[in-house]
This record gives structure tokens, C-alpha cells and sequence, in this order.
């Protein structure tokens, strides 16, 4: 009766190669070594010569078909066909495998104080150690596992917000070029310096906005004068006279310009004339050489192109030409028109991102206005700031003094102190009593009149006789 051959590890057993030798919290053994990747075995196979293997590491040596065992030819032992590593030979080594399992280890993550057997660092804290390094699905930065959830909220640079105006959602990186483009984005008018303003209704603000300033419309003739909108009319009342004369000077100038530029026109044109009408010459001939039969016959040498006259008057008297050369010349035509057209086009695309350019720029340096009105704000601020720490600096001073001026004042009393402490009781007080027959006779008398007297020093201190 055959014996069954041990299945083949399985690909979907494990997808690791062994554990790493740093999670060993004991000696390292090498029988616990894969023969492959030389790390801790996990879910090991033996092969037929005995040799140990993750269950990763033989499906991977062997998928591309029977592999020569390196472990036999290091040791010197290797033998066909025991030495020849096979799919269907090799079976799950379990004694290896509990063995390996219940091996003391450790994480081997920085700052994680977990402790256990292999079982359980596989099971349970392998694949959810808080201090794990794990790099970011968007930004592929290295974080901690723990972190992740702060990274993706707050740290990302990939990370997706929902713009708090349009509610569009952009990437972080992206924030300020979506503040350049959104459509709800508050603006502020220079003009009337209403605030809130959408940028999508921003044009249509300023078009009516009385207080926005306008170049004046003479400005393409030299007046660089910015005028709010309800003082356009009164500005060129008071200029006219100015713009008149700015006109003026522009209107001389095309007409000087005309003057000059009109006898290298003229001339120009005439030259083109000439050529084409030598290129027409030159055609009429080619074209009557191939229609007429017989033995090529010497070119006629071309009659010289008429000189050129002051009034440019060209002949125009030509043959007709074929049918074939004007349909040649029609599409020559057609081709030239579709390269204009082209370059129209390409002249307008880029009138369209000049414009787009020129609101970028504008934009811009609103900003760096803002930013120097707020740099400024901030200094004079500062400037105030000093002063008052430089006044409660004198009043630290002077309350510095006061306490000095203090101190010395209980140093002196606490010297008193110390005197009076260390003064004798022992004197005898004496009393004056003036009118002393008369007040005794009273108090024997049982009238008992009150009496003063001030004390008679006859030592330091009083006491009672």
C-alpha cells in the first residue's frame, strides 16, 4: 500500500519569513534557526534531509522548481536525491514548532515594555505594538502606530480638508493654492473696505462699488491718476485741459510713427511682388516643358523681372496655370490659413493665462500689503511693549528701594527688641502725690479722690514697690 506524501507548506499559513533574533529573551539556540533567512523558525517545515525552514522561506525556494539544499553543501553532507529540496517533501516539524513558541521574548520596538512567549508576541502584539514603526499610506513618513491617528488629523502633508468656505475637499499642501482659486474665499474691497466678500461676486462688487479706484480712462495716453468711481466725472472735468494735451502728444506721435514706417512698406510690398511674380514666371515654364511631347528642349533663359517703379505698378497678365498647380498653391494656402489659425489660437490661450497670471500677482501683492500693514502694526506694538516693561521696571526699582529702606527699619527695631529684652526688672517705682495730708485725711475720710502722678525713674525699668 503507498504511503501519502506530506503536503507541501501552504502559502497561506504564513507570509513572513522567521522572527527576528532580538525578540529572544534567553540564550539563542541554533536549532531554532531557519537554514534560509537564519532567524527565529516560524510555523517550521523539515525537509527530507532533516534541515529546518520557515514555511515562507521553503515555498519561496522552491517555487520556481526542486532547489540543491545549502545548508547540506555548508555542512559537507549533501547527498541526491535526500539533499534536493522538493514541494512534496517536507512536512510541519509541530515539535519545532511548540518548542520555538514557548520561548521567552520581548518587543523589540523602542519603548515598549512588553514581555511573553513567541505564541503570544505572534498572536496578540506583533501586529498591533503601539511603538511599532509604520510608514504613512500618503506621505510614506515613518510614524508610530499610535500615532497614526494624530499624523493622519493634524500632521500629513497629504492629508484631505474640507475648505471651510466652499466645502471642497484639497490636499494640506494645496492650502494656499486652493485659497488663490476658491470660489466663496472672503475678499476685502479696496474701495468702501467691505469685508466677506465671496471672490466669485468680488468683480461684480467692484463694478458698482463707488468708492473702488479706477484708472482714468485717459490712462493709455499717459494719465496715471487712480480715481474712485464717483469722482471718475469730476476728475476729468478738472483735467481736461491735461488730457487734451496728452492726447495730442500721443495722437503726433502715431503720426510720426506712420510717416517713418510707411515709405519701408511700401517698399517691402514691392519686393514680394517682384518675387512672386519671378516664381509665377518660373512655374508658367516648368509647366509648359511637361505638357509638350518630344525631346526636352534647353530652358529659355527668364526674362529679367521688370525694375522696380516708384508706384509699385506690377504686371499681372499671366498664363492661366493648370489645374494641378492651382490646386497645389490652393492647398499650400490652406495649409499657411491653418498655421495661422494655429498660432490664433495658441496667441489667445496665452492672453488667457497672462490674465490668469496677472490676478495671481494681483493677489499676491495684496497680501504682502496686508503682511506689511500687519509687520508694522506689530512693531509699533512692540515699541509700546517697552515702554511699559521699562516703566514697571523703574517701579520694581523703586519698590526695591522702599524695601530696603524697610529692612532697615526692622533691623533697627529688632535691636530695640533685643535691648529692652535684656534689661534688669528690679528697680522700685515711686509715686509724687502732691497734697499728700489733705488726700489721706479723704480717702480716711472714705471719699477716695483720684490721684496722678508720673512715674520717677530710679533704675532702667519700673515695677511696683
Amino acid at each position: 500500500m503507498a504511503t501519502q506524501e506530506p503536503s507541501p507548506p501552504s502559502s497561506m499559513e504564513s507570509n513572513k519569513p522567521g522572527f527576528p533574533k532580538k525578540i529572544l529573551a534567553n540564550k539563542l539556540e541554533d536549532k531554532h534557526l531557519c537554514n534560509c533567512c537564519h532567524n527565529l523558525l516560524r510555523r517550521p517545515f523539515q525537509a527530507q534531509c532533516g534541515h529546518r525552514f520557515c514555511s515562507y522561506c521553503f515555498t519561496m525556494t522552491v517555487r520556481d522548481g526542486p532547489q540543491k539544499c545549502n545548508a547540506c553543501i555548508k555542512e559537507d553532507i549533501f547527498e541526491e536525491p535526500t539533499s534536493i529540496l522538493k514541494q512534496c517533501c517536507a512536512f510541519p516539524d509541530n515539535a519545532a514548532r511548540r518548542e520555538v513558541e514557548n520561548l521567552s521574548a520581548v518587543c523589540i520596538n523602542e519603548g515598549c515594555t512588553w514581555k511573553g512567549n513567541i505564541k503570544e508576541y505572534e498572536l496578540s502584539h506583533e501586529e498591533k505594538c503601539e511603538f511599532m514603526i509604520i510608514p504613512c499610506p500618503s506621505c510614506k513618513e515613518r510614524i508610530r502606530f499610535n500615532e497614526q491617528e494624530r499624523h493622519n488629523e493634524r500632521e500629513c502633508p497629504e492629508r484631505t480638508l474640507n475648505c471651510k468656505y466652499c466645502k471642497e475637499p484639497f490636499h494640506f499642501k494645496n492650502i494656499k493654492a486652493h485659497d488663490e482659486i476658491c470660489p466663496k474665499y472672503p475678499m476685502i474691497c479696496e474701495g468702501c473696505a467691505k469685508k466677506k466678500i465671496p471672490r466669485e461676486k468680488y468683480v461684480d462688487h467692484i463694478k458698482f462699488c463707488s468708492k473702488f479706484r479706477t484708472p482714468c480712462r485717459f490712462h493709455v495716453v499717459g494719465c496715471d491718476m487712480s480715481v474712485e468711481k464717483e469722482r471718475i466725472h469730476d476728475h476729468e472735468r478738472a483735467c481736461a485741459y491735461e488730457h487734451l494735451n496728452l492726447l495730442l502728444h500721443y495722437i503726433m506721435g502715431m503720426k510720426v510713427s506712420m510717416e517713418g514706417l510707411q515709405p519701408q512698406g511700401l517698399e517691402l510690398a514691392g519686393h514680394k511682388l517682384l518675387d512672386l511674380h519671378r516664381s509665377l514666371r518660373e512655374l508658367e515654364v516648368r509647366v509648359s516643358q511637361i505638357s509638350l511631347p518630344g525631346p526636352p528642349t534647353p530652358a529659355l533663359p527668364l526674362p529679367p523681372p521688370p525694375a522696380p517703379v516708384p508706384t509699385l505698378t506690377v504686371s499681372t497678365s499671366f498664363t492661366p496655370l493648370p489645374s494641378s498647380v492651382g490646386a497645389a498653391l490652393e492647398l499650400q494656402l490652406h495649409s499657411e490659413k491653418t498655421k495661422v489659425a494655429e498660432l490664433g489660437r495658441r496667441c489667445t490661450d496665452l492672453e488667457v493665462k497672462v490674465g490668469t497670471f496677472e490676478n495671481v500677482v494681483c493677489v499676491l501683492n495684496r497680501e504682502v500689503e496686508r503682511f506689511t500693514t500687519t509687520m508694522e502694526a506689530g512693531n509699533r506694538q512692540h515699541r509700546l511693549d517697552q515702554d511699559k516693561i521699562e516703566a514697571l521696571s523703574n517701579k520694581v526699582r523703586q519698590l526695591e528701594r522702599t524695601v530696603g529702606l524697610k529692612d532697615l527699619t526692622v533691623a533697627e527695631m529688632e535691636g530695640r527688641l533685643r535691648e529692652m529684652s535684656a534689661t534688669t526688672f528690679d528697680g522700685v517705682f515711686v509715686w509724687r502725690i502732691s497734697d499728700f495730708t489733705k488726700k489721706r485725711q479723704d480717702a480716711i475720710a472714705g471719699r477716695a479722690p483720684a490721684m496722678f502722678s508720673p512715674g520717677i525713674s530710679q533704675n532702667q525699668c519700673y515695677r511696683p514697690a
